[in-house]
């Protein structure tokens, strides 16, 4: 995603939202405060001078841990470490992804929009999503997605594969 950056904010009008976020399922039976307290402890390992952390658990009891910064290349090496120190903490694989949200302004709405790149561990693949008005309908733009994953495919691996793509509802941005 850092090496991206220019591409995606100079020509694709996309910005960055200044936040990006793991989702990290729980264990079977695990407490959301114990989801919390786990994801806190593995996020010690990282370098908290250059990284301020946030961790929160959704209400389907899955835990993201967010970074801050209006940075694109910074949110992508944090992104980066982060995934780092889940492996160490044998979190690696309860990673389900790392969501990556930008503002664009839709010249065809004529509204600014989120839209969401999102690493898929599993796949290792971006995947696009774009919802389509309030999350609370759960409807999404498949044509944007499919826009969206044409014009990141020279930047990013992506998933070609449309049954690869599914949306997150209810991210904690």
């Amino acid at each position: 995603m850092g090496r991206a950056a220019l591409r995606f904010e100079e020509q694709l009008d996309t910005i960055t939202t200044g936040e990006v976020g793991a989702l990290i399922r729980p264990i079977e039976d695990q407490t959301m405060a114990q989801t919390k307290a786990e994801i806190e402890r593995a996020l010690s390992g990282m370098d908290r001078t250059q990284f301020h952390t946030e961790v929160t658990v959704d209400d389907q009891g899955h835990g993201w841990a967010m970074i801050k910064s209006s940075n694109l290349q910074e949110l992508a090496a944090g992104a980066a470490q982060m995934g780092d120190v889940f492996l160490a903490a044998g979190l690696g694989e309860r990673v389900v992804a790392g969501v990556f949200p930008f503002m664009w302004n839709d010249p065809t709405a004529g509204r600014e929009r989120t839209i969401y790149w999102v690493y898929q561990p599993r796949i290792r693949s971006f995947t696009p999503f774009a919802p389509d008005g309030p999350h609370a309908n759960r409807e999404r733009s498949t044509d944007l997605e499919v826009r969206m994953e044409a014009a990141g495919r020279s930047l990013l691996p992506t998933a070609r594969q449309t049954t690869e793509w599914y949306p997150i509802w209810g991210m904690p941005f």
